[in-house]
């Protein structure tokens, strides 16, 4: 038999004669012969480098505000809303962004939002004022979470099930890399004192503006990537009914980690998984809005329901707690780099630091302490070695196990942070409090794995956007309590975490396979179990 062929090319066991007869397989069988290698991980750090760009783009107002709050003249509230912007323009695109790359392709959705952001956060940095900086800086962020929306399916895609979850919880560690590369960038352009004026735009290119520029410098080199080498993803390639050019992406897999010729690839034949998801050739607005209806409502309809519900809160709880604080964390830690006195808690320090601004006019100070970036270093590497811990662990332990003890255990140190006297302390607690933000590549992984092909790019999308919901929530809310009452911010969303840890305890075990709907033959279409 045929598919005896395929089960025996991934023991290892291929007959000579099978070799003559063309083998048929199913994707996630193909995929298990390309084995595991050296493509994988050049793709891994492919879409790392994107996600790189991603937060860059996202985190880096947390340091370009205080250095432009006196060029624009921008008040507390202010820089709350412009550090929002970038969450607030994935709110409203990520489901447009969804629907585009389940209907049109990973790659090239990914491809134009990261051109057209670039382009737009160049323009960015030489804004005069405020508000024509936030417009900029709102469309470069609506096409920078093209790029946010697809990039974990994106890196999913190319793993067989058996690694997909390490390569997705490695890919994710570019977050925490994001998270020291930032502060980095940031120490060496910000202390800089160049100031080149431009009387055409009557500004003044500083520093701050250079920082804009330099956070897409991800985007310009995964860009040429994708151009030059980085193919389609094979599943959406499967899904779409285009069989021969999926083969054509797993030949070249199979080549560079098994080194290999191509031609020596066991799979000739593909089961197509193209009949349900092809879409009909139609234009019109009517047409669009059928499509993202089609790949929206099953999501919240039994059986997928819970899982959309379940994903989409932890991640809105996840973003709004580590984005949230970290777009004031350079702001908290300068209060606590410049504090003169005894030993005190992390919410007086930020009590006495305001304590002057209601009786007596300051001038504007737009100076950041280099201590505070280089603590800021420190705390990302953290953040980095976290990720790479759950990547060596998930395997291990599963995804559900690694993310109910890094909820619960993150929570509680949010808890503690605000109570501690010793600020070196205080400062570590609330370092590991931020690293919640690790968990959100193995939510991911769990959404790759719940949903089938056919709905997952929109799952993800969807759990992402109600993310950023949350990131743009924490951010506001969070520069709301600093100024009225600093300890309720720290008890809420350590409240909301230790909350997230309870709900992924229904979350299944290990390896499941997405949800099945119905027990048709067709349901085998989108289905990424592993092959018996």
């Amino acid at each position: 038999m045929k598919l005896y062929t395929v089960n025996m090319a991934v023991s290892g066991k291929m007959e000579k004669g099978a070799k003559n007869e063309p083998s048929i397989a199913t994707l996630d069988e193909a995929m298990l012969l390309t084995g595991f290698g050296i493509y994988n991980i050049a793709h891994m750090l492919l879409s790392g480098l994107i996600l790189l760009g991603v937060i860059m783009q996202s985190l880096a107002m947390s340091y370009v505000m205080p250095a432009a709050q006196c060029d624009l003249n921008l008040s507390l509230q202010q820089r709350g809303w412009i550090s929002a912007i970038p969450f607030l323009a994935i709110i409203l695109t990520s489901y447009f962004w969804g629907w585009l790359a389940d209907t049109r392709g990973r790659r090239l959705v990914m491809l134009i939002s990261m051109i057209i952001s670039t382009v737009f956060s160049g323009l960015a940095s030489f804004a005069p004022e405020v508000i024509s900086f936030a417009v900029l800086s709102f469309i470069s962020s609506i096409f920078m979470s093209g790029s946010s929306a697809v990039v974990y399916t994106y890196l999913g895609e190319f793993t067989n099930i058996r690694h997909r979850d390490k390569i997705v919880t490695f890919g994710s560690a570019f977050v925490g890399i994001g998270t020291v590369i930032i502060p980095a960038i940031a120490w060496v352009i910000l202390p800089l004192e160049f100031s080149y004026p431009l009387p055409l735009l009557n500004i003044a290119y500083r520093p701050w503006r250079l920082l804009v520029v330099a956070c897409v410098l991800p985007f310009v080199i995964g860009t040429l990537l994708l151009i030059f080498i980085a193919p389609e993803s094979p599943k959406f390639l499967s899904s779409s009914g285009k069989s021969e050019e999926c083969l054509v992406v797993l030949r070249k897999m199979y080549s560079i980690n098994r080194r290999m010729p191509e031609d020596t690839y066991p799979v000739k034949t593909l089961i197509s998984e193209g009949s349900n998801t092809k879409q009909e050739e139609k234009s019109g607005i009517s047409a669009i809005l059928s499509s993202m209806k089609e790949q929206t409502v099953p999501l919240f309809k039994p059986p997928f329901l819970p899982w959309t519900c379940l994903t989409c809160f932890v991640q809105f709880g996840i973003f709004a707690t580590t984005n949230g604080f970290y777009v004031w964390f350079p702001t908290i830690l300068n209060s606590l780099v410049n504090h003169e006195g005894a030993q005190t808690r992390i919410c007086d320090v930020l009590d006495a630091a305001r304590a002057p601004r209601n009786d007596t006019p300051v001038e504007c100070d737009d100076t950041i302490n280099t201590a505070t970036f280089e603590m800021s270093v420190y705390v990302g590497l953290v953040f980095c070695s976290m990720y790479i811990i759950v990547g060596f662990l998930v395997d291990f332990l599963g995804k559900k196990a690694i993310l109910v003890v890094l909820l619960a255990g993150t929570g509680m140190c949010g808890v503690g942070a605000p109570n501690v006297y010793h600020q070196q302390i205080a400062v570590v607690l609330f370092a590991i409090f931020q690293m919640c933000g690790a968990c959100i590549g193995l939510m991911n992984a769990v959404t790759v794995e719940l949903f089938p092909t056919k709905f997952r790019a929109m799952a993800v999308c969807l759990s992402m956007m109600m993310g950023r919901v949350g990131s743009m929530v924490g951010t506001n809310l969070i520069g709301l309590f600093l100024e009225t009452n600093c300890g309720v911010s720290f008890y809420l969303f350590a409240g909301v975490i230790m909350v997230c840890a309870l709900f992924c305890l229904t979350l299944p075990g290990k390896n499941k396979g997405p949800i099945q709907t119905k027990p048709k033959l067709e349901a085998t279409q989108n289905e990424t179990q592993a092959p018996a």
